[in-house]
This record gives C-alpha cells, sequence and structure tokens, in this order.
C-alpha cells in the first residue's frame, strides 16, 4: 500500500512484509506444524518509523524464537498464523496484526502511522481527532455483547455483560475502514483466557428523532432523545431509567402478572430490554436489567407480547421467566467483613462490631455493575447497592457507609 509523503515529496512511504513465513514441518512423532508469519514493516526515512517498526519485530521475537526453537528440537506448537492488514484514512495508516493461535481466539494488535507528519499517532490522539469518549467505549462495549450474545444462552451471560463492561480496558483500539470506525472490543466469556476480541462497527448515527410512550395504571414509560424515563404518579415523580446503552424505537409497560408491572425496550436492532420497575421504585433507582437473550429480531411490542421479524408472537412473561438472574450465593469474606448469601438472596453481613440481615434484590444494571436493592431488617430501611463480579471476587460498592468493599468467595 502506497501514500504519498508530502513533507518529502520525493520519499514514498509503503508498507511490505518484514517477515513472510510459510512452513510446514514433521516431528519425530510425525505430528504437522503449520506456521505462517506476515508482519508489516513500514518503509520510511524517519525516527518514529523506524521506532515503530522495532516495536513491532519486539513484540513479536518470542513468539519466532519458540517455533525457530520448536522447529530445531524436533517437536510441534500449536498451528500458529499471523497476518495483517493495513487501511487508510485520509493520511493515517492503520496496521492491524491479527495472531492465531489453534484452540485459542485470536489476538489483535493495532499501530498507527502518520504518512503526512511520518510519525505514529497514538490511541488517545485517535479518541481526541474523532470525539470518542470514554462512555461511548463503555456503550460500544455493550452493545458489542449483546450482539455477540444474542441467540446465546448461559446461567451466567449476566455477569459476563458486567465484567465486559466493569474491566474494559481504558484504551481500545479503533481504526477507520471504508469511511467507518471500527472498535476491538474485549468481551467476557466462559472459554480459553476468559476473555475474546470482536470487532464491532458502531453505527454513530442518532436515532433521537424517535420519540414514545406507554403508560399502564400509574406508570408511564416514555422515550425522548433516546433516552428512557418512568414517571410514577404514586409519588408524583419521573426517574431516570439508568443503565440504556443501546437506541431505542419503542417501549412498552405492561402488567405480565398479578401486582407484577414490567417496562420493556425494543432497541433498533430488534433486541428487547427489561425494566423491573416495581423492583428499582422503592429505592428510587430504575435500571435495564439489559436484554432477553434468545429473543431476536423483534419488530414492535404491544399487550405484553413480542412481534419478531418472522410474525411470530412471543409471550413476554415465558420470555422473562426463562431469563438467568445474576447469583451472588455463597460466602465471601476479607479481613474485618464476612457476607454470606443464600440462593434466595438473604444476607447476613458480619463487621468487627456490627451486623446486618436482609434481603438482596436484583434491580439492573450500570456501567460499573448491577445494582442490587437491600432491605436491611435491623434498620428497616430500603437502600441500593452496586456490585461487580469479578470471577472469585465481589466488588461493592456503598453498601452500609462502606465505600468500597472487596471480597474473596470463600469456598466451603
Amino acid at each position: 500500500m502506497f501514500t504519498g509523503c508530502k513533507s518529502q515529496p520525493d520519499e514514498e512511504v509503503y508498507i511490505s512484509d518484514f517477515y513472510n513465513i510459510h512452513e510446514e514441518y514433521k516431528d519425530a512423532w510425525g505430528n504437522v506444524g503449520k506456521y505462517d508469519i506476515s508482519l508489516p514493516y513500514i518503509h520510511c526515512d524517519s525516527k518514529s518509523a523506524k521506532k515503530l517498526n522495532q516495536t513491532i519485530k519486539n513484540e513479536y521475537k518470542g513468539l519466532m524464537d519458540s517455533l525457530d526453537e520448536a522447529k530445531e528440537l524436533g517437536y510441534t506448537l500449536p498451528d500458529t498464523k499471523v497476518s495483517y492488514d493495513v487501511y487508510t484514512h485520509s493520511n493515517l495508516l492503520s496496521l492491524v496484526i491479527k495472531e492465531e493461535v489453534e484452540t485459542e481466539y485470536p489476538r489483535y494488535k493495532v499501530y498507527h502511522f502518520d504518512s503526512k507528519t511520518k510519525k505514529r499517532v497514538s490511541n488517545k490522539k485517535l479518541y481526541k481527532k474523532y470525539k470518542i469518549s470514554q462512555k461511548d467505549m463503555k456503550v460500544w462495549a455493550a452493545q458489542a455483547f449483546d450482539q455477540e450474545y444474542a441467540n446465546e444462552y448461559y446461567d451466567n451471560v449476566k455477569e459476563l455483560r458486567a465484567q465486559t463492561m466493569g474491566l474494559l480496558p481504558s484504551s481500545l483500539d479503533v481504526f477507520y475502514h471504508k469511511g467507518k470506525l471500527n472498535v476491538l472490543i474485549p468481551i467476557a466469556t466462559n472459554y480459553g483466557s476468559g476473555t475474546k476480541v470482536v470487532l464491532y462497527r458502531p453505527s454513530r448515527k442518532k436515532s433521537y428523532k424517535i420519540e414514545d410512550s406507554s403508560a399502564f395504571d400509574q406508570m408511564t414509560l416514555t422515550l425522548k432523545n433516546n433516552k428512557i424515563s418512568l414517571y410514577y404518579s404514586g409519588t408524583d415523580k419521573t426517574y431516570k431509567v439508568h443503565g440504556c446503552f443501546n437506541e431505542y424505537k419503542q417501549v412498552h409497560v405492561y402488567e405480565i402478572g398479578p401486582g407484577l408491572t414490567y417496562g420493556f425496550a425494543l432497541t433498533t436492532n430488534g433486541l428487547v430490554e427489561v425494566i423491573a420497575i416495581e423492583d428499582g421504585l422503592p429505592i428510587e433507582r430504575v435500571c435495564s436489567q439489559g436484554p432477553l437473550y434468545g429473543l431476536d429480531k423483534v419488530k414492535s411490542l404491544r399487550s405484553g407480547q413480542a412481534l419478531t421479524e418472522k410474525d411470530q408472537l412471543i409471550d413476554l412473561f415465558e420470555a422473562l421467566r426463562n431469563q438467568p438472574l445474576p447469583s451472588l450465593e455463597g460466602t465471601y469474606r476479607n479481613e474485618s467483613v464476612t457476607l454470606q448469601i443464600d440462593e434466595n438472596g438473604l444476607y447476613t453481613m458480619q463487621e468487627l462490631e456490627n451486623s446486618h440481615s436482609g434481603l438482596l434484590f436484583s434491580v439492573g444494571m450500570e456501567e460499573d455493575g448491577f445494582v442490587y436493592g437491600y432491605d436491611d431488617y435491623n434498620q428497616q430501611v430500603l437502600s441500593y447497592c452496586k456490585v461487580m463480579p469479578l470471577y472469585e471476587k465481589l466488588e461493592i460498592k456503598n453498601m452500609f457507609d462502606h465505600e468500597k468493599l472487596e471480597l474473596e468467595y470463600q469456598y466451603e
């Protein structure tokens, strides 16, 4: 790929292969090793280009050494392929290197180089240039996860979603291709290293002109400027619905069972999110619980039902009953606190001088974790805390005046 370097008209900046290795050999036991390695080299006589070339070489030196050692000693490693693509956007060259090792998810490295200034470009500069914020990244991470798991079902899908957003790196790799922004987002998974990277293309088009509302009994859900709010006449208050990360085209509030009123929000890409209104109202914190996974390609909501693109009517109550809820069951400890939670959400929290007991109930999810309402039996109060599940740990914010609690799971 060639592009003119305006600061030195006689010099052209182009990318070629630094390594171009395609080998296949057998070890002493007849196992076949396959290695395909291509790495980019920037042809440009600038200090920054030379430094970037060395950085890329060093990044994969360990891999190359291990492959050479395997051949020399007569054993094979898992099939390995390293390839790259170069994308241009104005003067920006984006080098996207993909490393694929058999039985593992692909890994990516992205480097940017400006052919005009002949300098490497950092992600931070790209965020500023393209007006990308940390909030954008959280939103895109939620959207990427929902898109990836729309037709999947796991008992811990809610925890995986929370981990995807809560453990999101502060810097995500981005590049432009054919005028569209591409973002590489690590999402949580049950397999391998626990994360896999997906390529996500945010639309960045605003659906804010869509307005909708739905009312039942004392409750009215309203969609405006892609924000969802709930008006409850019992308190004469309007509550923001937190944890809404998608773009929406319809809201629906309906009594799906005796005394059970839920809100639903239909996204522009056909997912249905759940709003547990009656869990959120007592603590004045109304949140989305995320999509009904397994229910995809919905085009409208009506009378407690979802109409799919194939004109099938799905009962929302049945879909809701099949959804997993995040389970915190277990015993968690640190130096001064022991927290026990049973399968029904009943908890006992023992501190050095105080103890608390009551009920935890899941309200929904926000950027930094699940929102749990808690009814403290000792103080007879209702409040809420935020919980981030981190594999074998819980990170709890604002529970009984604890600004932050980190508790490790205790195996019984």
